[in-house]
Protein backbone atom coordinates (compact mmCIF):
# COMPACT_ATOMS: atom_id res chain seq x y z
CA UNK A 1 0.00 0.00 0.00
CA UNK A 2 0.93 3.82 -0.24
CA UNK A 3 3.33 5.39 2.53
CA UNK A 4 0.08 6.56 4.55
CA UNK A 5 -3.69 6.03 3.84
CA UNK A 6 -6.01 8.87 4.64
CA UNK A 7 -9.52 7.93 5.47
CA UNK A 8 -12.17 6.10 7.15
CA UNK A 9 -13.14 2.75 8.05
CA UNK A 10 -16.02 1.32 9.67
CA UNK A 11 -14.52 -0.33 12.49
CA UNK A 12 -15.62 -4.40 13.30
CA UNK A 13 -14.86 -4.15 17.04
CA UNK A 14 -16.91 -2.41 20.00
CA UNK A 15 -13.45 -1.54 21.97
CA UNK A 16 -11.75 -0.63 19.11
CA UNK A 17 -12.07 3.22 18.74
CA UNK A 18 -13.54 5.15 15.59
CA UNK A 19 -11.82 8.15 13.73
CA UNK A 20 -13.85 10.58 11.76
CA UNK A 21 -14.04 10.99 8.11
CA UNK A 22 -10.60 12.46 6.98
CA UNK A 23 -8.26 11.03 9.91
CA UNK A 24 -4.96 9.79 8.49
CA UNK A 25 -4.58 6.25 9.15
CA UNK A 26 -1.56 3.80 9.10
CA UNK A 27 -2.77 0.73 7.66
CA UNK A 28 -2.01 -2.86 6.74
CA UNK A 29 -3.33 -5.68 5.55
CA UNK A 30 -2.40 -9.48 6.11
CA UNK A 31 -3.97 -13.08 5.96
CA UNK A 32 -4.42 -16.29 8.25
CA UNK A 33 -3.88 -19.60 6.93
CA UNK A 34 -4.01 -22.70 7.97
CA UNK A 35 -3.68 -26.05 6.16
CA UNK A 36 -4.16 -23.87 2.99
CA UNK A 37 -7.49 -22.17 3.93
CA UNK A 38 -7.86 -18.69 4.77
CA UNK A 39 -9.04 -18.30 8.88
CA UNK A 40 -11.77 -15.97 9.08
CA UNK A 41 -13.36 -14.89 12.67
CA UNK A 42 -10.61 -13.54 14.45
CA UNK A 43 -10.97 -10.23 16.15
CA UNK A 44 -7.96 -7.38 17.12
CA UNK A 45 -7.60 -9.13 20.44
CA UNK A 46 -5.80 -12.55 18.26
CA UNK A 47 -2.69 -9.60 17.17
CA UNK A 48 -0.33 -7.43 18.15
CA UNK A 49 0.97 -4.46 16.42
CA UNK A 50 4.61 -3.27 16.34
CA UNK A 51 5.78 0.29 15.13
CA UNK A 52 9.51 -0.04 14.84
CA UNK A 53 9.68 -3.23 17.10
CA UNK A 54 7.53 -1.94 19.78
CA UNK A 55 3.74 -2.57 20.76
CA UNK A 56 1.51 -0.38 19.69
CA UNK A 57 -2.34 -0.35 19.91
CA UNK A 58 -4.44 -1.57 17.31
CA UNK A 59 -7.11 1.52 16.61
CA UNK A 60 -8.39 0.27 13.54
CA UNK A 61 -9.04 -3.21 12.37
CA UNK A 62 -11.21 -4.76 9.82
CA UNK A 63 -12.22 -8.12 8.17
CA UNK A 64 -14.01 -9.81 6.33
CA UNK A 65 -15.93 -6.95 4.00
CA UNK A 66 -16.61 -6.62 0.48
CA UNK A 67 -16.47 -2.90 0.10
CA UNK A 68 -12.72 -2.83 1.69
CA UNK A 69 -10.68 -0.52 -0.41
CA UNK A 70 -8.45 -2.55 -2.33
CA UNK A 71 -6.04 -1.36 -5.56
CA UNK A 72 -5.13 -4.35 -7.42
CA UNK A 73 -2.55 -3.32 -10.25
CA UNK A 74 -2.61 -5.69 -13.38
CA UNK A 75 1.28 -6.18 -14.66
CA UNK A 76 1.47 -7.95 -18.07
CA UNK A 77 4.41 -9.26 -19.92
CA UNK A 78 3.68 -8.58 -23.50
CA UNK A 79 7.17 -9.82 -24.82
CA UNK A 80 7.22 -12.60 -27.49
CA UNK A 81 4.15 -14.88 -27.06
CA UNK A 82 3.67 -14.72 -23.09
CA UNK A 83 0.55 -12.74 -23.28
CA UNK A 84 -2.51 -15.12 -23.22
CA UNK A 85 -5.91 -13.82 -24.01
CA UNK A 86 -7.14 -15.86 -21.28
CA UNK A 87 -6.64 -13.13 -18.68
CA UNK A 88 -7.12 -9.99 -20.96
CA UNK A 89 -10.83 -10.27 -21.09
CA UNK A 90 -12.33 -6.96 -18.91
CA UNK A 91 -15.85 -9.35 -18.52
CA UNK A 92 -14.02 -11.98 -16.41
CA UNK A 93 -12.69 -9.27 -14.13
CA UNK A 94 -15.94 -7.55 -13.64
CA UNK A 95 -18.34 -10.89 -13.41
CA UNK A 96 -15.48 -12.79 -10.81
CA UNK A 97 -14.21 -9.79 -9.11
CA UNK A 98 -15.71 -6.59 -9.46
CA UNK A 99 -19.41 -7.72 -9.24
CA UNK A 100 -19.07 -8.58 -5.69
CA UNK A 101 -16.17 -6.60 -3.99
CA UNK A 102 -17.31 -3.12 -4.78
CA UNK A 103 -14.54 -1.66 -2.68
CA UNK A 104 -11.86 -3.22 -5.29
CA UNK A 105 -10.63 -1.09 -8.40
CA UNK A 106 -8.03 -2.04 -10.90
CA UNK A 107 -5.12 -0.42 -12.64
CA UNK A 108 -3.57 -1.86 -15.81
CA UNK A 109 0.28 -2.02 -16.61
CA UNK A 110 2.57 -3.95 -19.65
CA UNK A 111 6.01 -4.07 -19.86
CA UNK A 112 7.95 -5.74 -22.44
CA UNK A 113 6.48 -4.19 -26.03
CA UNK A 114 9.20 -2.61 -28.64
CA UNK A 115 10.62 -0.96 -28.55
CA UNK A 116 12.43 -0.72 -25.28
CA UNK A 117 10.47 -2.84 -23.36
CA UNK A 118 9.28 -0.31 -21.09
CA UNK A 119 6.52 -0.14 -18.49
CA UNK A 120 3.22 1.21 -19.79
CA UNK A 121 0.78 2.54 -17.24
CA UNK A 122 -2.77 1.86 -19.30
CA UNK A 123 -5.05 3.37 -16.19
CA UNK A 124 -4.62 4.09 -12.62
CA UNK A 125 -7.04 2.66 -9.97
CA UNK A 126 -10.56 2.66 -11.77
CA UNK A 127 -13.89 0.64 -11.45
CA UNK A 128 -14.74 2.47 -14.83
CA UNK A 129 -16.01 0.15 -17.39
CA UNK A 130 -14.88 2.16 -20.58
CA UNK A 131 -11.53 3.26 -19.22
CA UNK A 132 -10.86 -0.77 -18.41
CA UNK A 133 -12.48 -2.24 -21.70
CA UNK A 134 -9.94 0.70 -22.96
CA UNK A 135 -6.80 -0.41 -20.93
CA UNK A 136 -7.20 -4.47 -21.89
CA UNK A 137 -7.70 -3.38 -25.66
CA UNK A 138 -4.88 -1.34 -25.41
CA UNK A 139 -2.61 -4.18 -23.55
CA UNK A 140 -3.92 -6.37 -26.69
CA UNK A 141 -2.57 -4.19 -29.14
CA UNK A 142 0.06 -2.84 -27.76
CA UNK A 143 -1.41 0.88 -28.16
CA UNK A 144 0.16 4.00 -26.70
CA UNK A 145 -0.39 4.25 -22.80
CA UNK A 146 -1.73 6.73 -20.28
CA UNK A 147 2.15 6.80 -19.55
CA UNK A 148 5.52 5.45 -19.99
CA UNK A 149 8.26 4.87 -17.42
CA UNK A 150 11.43 4.18 -18.90
CA UNK A 151 12.74 1.13 -17.14
CA UNK A 152 16.86 2.60 -18.25
CA UNK A 153 17.67 -0.70 -20.32
CA UNK A 154 17.36 0.24 -24.17
CA UNK A 155 17.27 -2.91 -26.38
CA UNK A 156 15.78 -5.69 -23.36
CA UNK A 157 12.66 -6.58 -23.22
CA UNK A 158 10.65 -8.31 -20.37
CA UNK A 159 12.15 -6.57 -17.96
CA UNK A 160 10.21 -8.47 -14.74
CA UNK A 161 11.61 -7.17 -11.35
CA UNK A 162 12.35 -3.82 -12.92
CA UNK A 163 8.77 -3.32 -13.96
CA UNK A 164 7.55 -4.79 -10.78
CA UNK A 165 9.62 -2.21 -8.48
CA UNK A 166 8.72 0.77 -10.77
CA UNK A 167 4.79 -0.38 -10.80
CA UNK A 168 5.26 -0.63 -6.71
CA UNK A 169 6.28 2.93 -6.74
CA UNK A 170 3.75 4.53 -9.23
CA UNK A 171 0.85 2.67 -7.85
CA UNK A 172 2.52 4.23 -4.08
CA UNK A 173 0.07 7.14 -4.03
CA UNK A 174 -0.14 9.12 -0.80
CA UNK A 175 -3.49 10.21 0.43
CA UNK A 176 -4.91 7.06 -0.63
CA UNK A 177 -6.84 4.67 2.16
CA UNK A 178 -6.55 1.24 -0.24
CA UNK A 179 -4.77 -1.56 0.84
CA UNK A 180 -2.97 -3.00 -2.52
CA UNK A 181 -2.26 -5.96 -4.65
CA UNK A 182 -0.41 -7.26 -7.53
CA UNK A 183 -1.08 -9.76 -10.21
CA UNK A 184 2.31 -10.39 -12.22
CA UNK A 185 1.32 -12.02 -15.93
CA UNK A 186 4.61 -13.40 -17.40
CA UNK A 187 6.67 -16.51 -18.18
CA UNK A 188 9.37 -15.92 -15.60
CA UNK A 189 12.36 -15.28 -18.06
CA UNK A 190 13.62 -12.12 -17.14
CA UNK A 191 15.74 -9.53 -20.06
CA UNK A 192 17.39 -7.77 -17.10
CA UNK A 193 17.51 -8.74 -13.15
CA UNK A 194 17.70 -12.55 -12.96
CA UNK A 195 17.19 -12.49 -9.45
CA UNK A 196 13.93 -11.33 -7.62
CA UNK A 197 15.36 -10.03 -4.54
CA UNK A 198 14.84 -6.31 -5.34
CA UNK A 199 11.19 -6.48 -6.47
CA UNK A 200 11.00 -8.55 -3.58
CA UNK A 201 12.35 -6.22 -1.22
CA UNK A 202 10.52 -3.47 -2.32
CA UNK A 203 7.11 -5.12 -2.16
CA UNK A 204 7.73 -5.99 1.61
CA UNK A 205 8.46 -2.36 2.22
CA UNK A 206 5.24 -1.32 0.72
CA UNK A 207 3.40 -4.21 2.27
CA UNK A 208 2.14 -5.56 -1.34
CA UNK A 209 1.27 -8.98 -1.91
CA UNK A 210 2.26 -10.13 -5.15
CA UNK A 211 0.76 -12.53 -6.70
CA UNK A 212 2.68 -14.32 -10.02
CA UNK A 213 0.93 -15.93 -12.63
CA UNK A 214 3.49 -18.13 -14.56
CA UNK A 215 2.96 -18.30 -18.19
CA UNK A 216 3.93 -21.63 -20.42
CA UNK A 217 5.58 -23.06 -17.97
CA UNK A 218 3.77 -26.63 -18.06
CA UNK A 219 4.13 -26.36 -22.09
CA UNK A 220 7.29 -25.77 -21.64
CA UNK A 221 7.98 -28.97 -19.08
CA UNK A 222 5.70 -30.98 -21.70
CA UNK A 223 7.69 -29.71 -24.25
CA UNK A 224 11.25 -31.11 -23.25
CA UNK A 225 9.44 -34.07 -22.35
CA UNK A 226 8.48 -34.59 -25.74
CA UNK A 227 12.00 -33.28 -27.21
CA UNK A 228 13.42 -36.35 -24.87
CA UNK A 229 11.57 -39.65 -26.40
CA UNK A 230 12.23 -37.89 -29.72
CA UNK A 231 14.92 -40.38 -32.10
CA UNK A 232 18.41 -39.31 -32.91
CA UNK A 233 18.63 -37.35 -36.12
CA UNK A 234 19.77 -39.40 -39.19
CA UNK A 235 22.92 -40.08 -39.48
CA UNK A 236 24.01 -38.35 -35.80
CA UNK A 237 26.41 -39.71 -34.22
CA UNK A 238 25.74 -41.11 -30.84
CA UNK A 239 28.38 -38.00 -29.20
CA UNK A 240 26.55 -35.84 -30.83
CA UNK A 241 22.93 -36.61 -30.21
CA UNK A 242 24.44 -36.34 -26.66
CA UNK A 243 26.03 -32.99 -26.50
CA UNK A 244 22.33 -31.84 -28.00
CA UNK A 245 20.77 -33.87 -24.91
CA UNK A 246 22.87 -31.95 -22.67
CA UNK A 247 22.45 -28.71 -23.63
CA UNK A 248 18.82 -29.16 -24.09
CA UNK A 249 18.74 -30.60 -20.45
CA UNK A 250 20.94 -27.36 -19.12
CA UNK A 251 18.67 -25.04 -20.84
CA UNK A 252 15.67 -26.51 -19.36
CA UNK A 253 16.77 -26.35 -15.95
CA UNK A 254 18.13 -22.69 -16.28
CA UNK A 255 14.60 -21.70 -17.50
CA UNK A 256 12.91 -24.28 -14.59
CA UNK A 257 15.04 -22.20 -12.37
CA UNK A 258 14.03 -18.73 -13.44
CA UNK A 259 10.25 -19.41 -13.58
CA UNK A 260 10.52 -20.73 -9.59
CA UNK A 261 12.26 -17.15 -9.03
CA UNK A 262 9.23 -15.55 -10.57
CA UNK A 263 6.89 -17.89 -8.51
CA UNK A 264 8.86 -17.34 -5.33
CA UNK A 265 7.82 -13.21 -4.99
CA UNK A 266 4.29 -15.06 -4.31
CA UNK A 267 5.68 -16.83 -0.74
CA UNK A 268 8.42 -13.42 -0.64
CA UNK A 269 5.26 -11.18 -0.20
CA UNK A 270 2.61 -12.74 1.03
CA UNK A 271 0.74 -13.64 -1.99
CA UNK A 272 0.84 -16.98 -3.91
CA UNK A 273 1.65 -18.14 -7.22
CA UNK A 274 -0.27 -19.54 -9.79
CA UNK A 275 1.19 -22.58 -12.45
CA UNK A 276 -2.10 -23.20 -14.80
CA UNK A 277 -1.48 -26.02 -17.48
CA UNK A 278 -3.41 -23.51 -19.89
CA UNK A 279 -3.86 -19.84 -19.94
CA UNK A 280 -7.52 -19.88 -21.19
CA UNK A 281 -10.73 -18.73 -19.99
CA UNK A 282 -11.27 -21.38 -17.41
CA UNK A 283 -7.65 -21.09 -15.90
CA UNK A 284 -8.05 -17.41 -16.08
CA UNK A 285 -11.61 -17.35 -14.48
CA UNK A 286 -10.13 -19.42 -11.66
CA UNK A 287 -7.17 -16.95 -11.00
CA UNK A 288 -9.23 -14.08 -10.92
CA UNK A 289 -11.64 -15.80 -8.08
CA UNK A 290 -8.88 -16.89 -6.32
CA UNK A 291 -7.63 -13.18 -6.13
CA UNK A 292 -11.02 -12.08 -5.12
CA UNK A 293 -11.27 -15.40 -2.21
CA UNK A 294 -7.77 -12.92 -0.99
CA UNK A 295 -9.41 -9.80 -0.97
CA UNK A 296 -12.95 -10.95 1.02
CA UNK A 297 -10.43 -13.06 3.19
CA UNK A 298 -8.31 -9.74 4.24
CA UNK A 299 -7.73 -8.40 7.51
CA UNK A 300 -6.87 -4.92 8.08
CA UNK A 301 -5.48 -3.56 10.90
CA UNK A 302 -3.31 0.03 12.13
CA UNK A 303 -3.68 3.17 13.68
CA UNK A 304 -4.12 6.81 13.34
CA UNK A 305 -0.21 8.21 13.95
CA UNK A 306 0.39 11.50 15.19
CA UNK A 307 2.22 13.18 11.88
CA UNK A 308 5.97 13.92 12.27
CA UNK A 309 7.73 17.33 11.88
CA UNK A 310 8.98 16.60 9.01
CA UNK A 311 7.57 12.99 8.41
CA UNK A 312 10.09 10.19 9.10
CA UNK A 313 9.59 6.42 8.03
CA UNK A 314 8.42 3.82 10.57
CA UNK A 315 8.26 0.22 10.19
CA UNK A 316 4.67 -1.51 10.97
CA UNK A 317 4.21 -5.38 12.04
CA UNK A 318 0.87 -7.07 12.58
CA UNK A 319 1.95 -10.51 14.47
CA UNK A 320 -0.42 -13.23 15.56
CA UNK A 321 -1.17 -14.61 19.03
CA UNK A 322 -1.61 -18.27 19.56
CA UNK A 323 -3.35 -20.61 17.13
CA UNK A 324 -0.28 -22.23 16.85
CA UNK A 325 -2.02 -24.30 14.37
CA UNK A 326 -1.87 -20.92 11.80
CA UNK A 327 0.29 -18.96 10.42
CA UNK A 328 0.07 -14.92 8.82
CA UNK A 329 0.79 -13.99 5.48
CA UNK A 330 1.71 -9.96 4.86
CA UNK A 331 1.20 -7.70 7.90
CA UNK A 332 4.04 -5.56 7.10
CA UNK A 333 5.16 -2.75 5.51
CA UNK A 334 6.88 0.24 5.64
CA UNK A 335 4.78 3.59 6.56
CA UNK A 336 6.05 7.27 6.55
CA UNK A 337 3.94 9.99 8.90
Amino acid sequence: MGPLAVGAFAFAQEDVPTFRSGAQLALTGFHVVAKKQYITGLTAADFQLLVDGKPHPITVFESNRSDLPIDLALLFDVSGSVTGRGLLDYKLFRENLLADLPGVTLSVYYFGGPPKGDLVRMCGPTQDPVALARAFQGVVKKGPGEQVFDLGKPGKNSLIYESIERALQDSARPGSNAIQMMLAVSDGEPGGDREPTAAANAAQRAGVPVYPLVVGHQARISEFELSNEAPPRLNESEHDTEVRANYRRKTFEEEEALAASFASLGDLTGGRAFDPPDLNGGSARDVIRSIADAVRNEYVAGFAPEPGNPPVEHRIEIRLIGHKEARLTGGSREAVY
